[in-house]
């Protein structure tokens, strides 16, 4: 598959390089692809993952690789981070959950979920980006619990 092009992303755990790296990823897809819509998209996939492991991850390195893939259109983003064993098991149990069944209703049960939570989590971003975004997604998690979330929009 032929690549427009690629980026990497790497940086410590700081909020303050999350809306950067969005508009940064955005505007190299606008560029790589011509399509707002697919750049949209894929900026809010990589802004949700990228915000996930500032918050749970346990190093100061979290690294974001976006590819264009100019042939097909495909956009593939993958953000991996080092997560406690702890945080690596609750994300395998939210991405099953919400990796089951159909994305509108999957959004919809974790909406109501985030309404009744009080410990101020609202682990909604998977489902977020898995219905906003009609993406495939994949998760690895090796067993020093590396955690890799990649998002595929076609």
């Amino acid at each position: 598959m032929p690549q427009s092009g690629s980026i990497e992303i790497r940086f410590g755990p700081r909020w303050k390089f999350i809306s950067p790296a969005r508009v940064f990823i955005q505007n190299f897809i606008s560029v790589a692809l011509s399509d707002r819509i697919k750049a949209d998209a894929v900026a809010m996939a990589t802004n949700e993952l990228l915000e996930n492991a500032v918050k749970y991850g346990t190093s100061d390195d979290t690294h974001c690789i976006v590819q264009a893939f100019s042939d097909t259109g495909t956009i593939e983003a993958s953000v991996t981070n080092q997560a406690s064993e702890q945080s690596a098991r609750e994300l395998k149990s939210i991405y099953d959950k919400i990796m089951t069944g159909d994305p509108l209703e999957a959004y919809i049960v974790q909406m109501r979920e985030a309404a009744t939570r009080t410990d101020g989590k609202s682990q909604l971003g998977l489902a977020r980006i898995r219905y906003e975004t009609g993406a495939d997604m994949r998760l690895h998690i090796s067993t020093d619990h590396r955690v890799t979330l990649t998002v595929v929009v076609k």
